[in-house]
């Protein structure tokens, strides 16, 4: 499994599938990241032709506690639930689509992923679509 790495119920902001460890991991969330995943999966002995990795296409919503807006923000838990999910923290790819045109769209350099924000909720979204080998 390479999403849900962080939910809502961290009281800080994580993005839900990083494809990599990020600056600010520390403790067990150095391994809460798609390369460290796959890479673990392999080394248990798992053929790499049998590994296939899946991604969200979904977002987690976190309600801010600050004007910080990155990964490890304070956060206070689930943001507002979607208009058609109706599960507060979380919204499908359709209703992201709403939200973004009016987001600040952030990049997350170390993880190589987007996180967007808006009105004190940051969305954290899918991961942009890069091929690399884990051989």
């Amino acid at each position: 499994m390479t999403y849900d790495f962080h939910r809502t119920w961290e009281r800080v902001t994580g993005h839900n599938s990083p494809l990599f460890r990020g600056a600010q991991d520390k403790g067990d969330l150095i391994y809460f990241n798609t390369d460290y995943a796959m890479k673990h999966w392999r080394d248990q002995g798992t053929p790499v032709e049998k590994l296939h990795m899946g991604f969200a296409s979904y977002g987690h919503t976190f309600r801010l506690t600050s004007s910080n807006t990155g990964i490890g923000a304070p956060a206070s838990g689930a943001a507002a639930a979607g208009p058609y999910t109706c599960e507060a923290g979380f919204w499908a790819y359709y209703e992201i689509w709403t939200f973004v045109k009016g987001a600040k769209v952030q990049w997350i350099d170390d993880q190589k992923v987007p996180s967007r924000t808006a009105s004190g909720l940051v969305l954290i979204t899918g991961r942009a679509m890069r091929s690399r080998s884990i051989t």
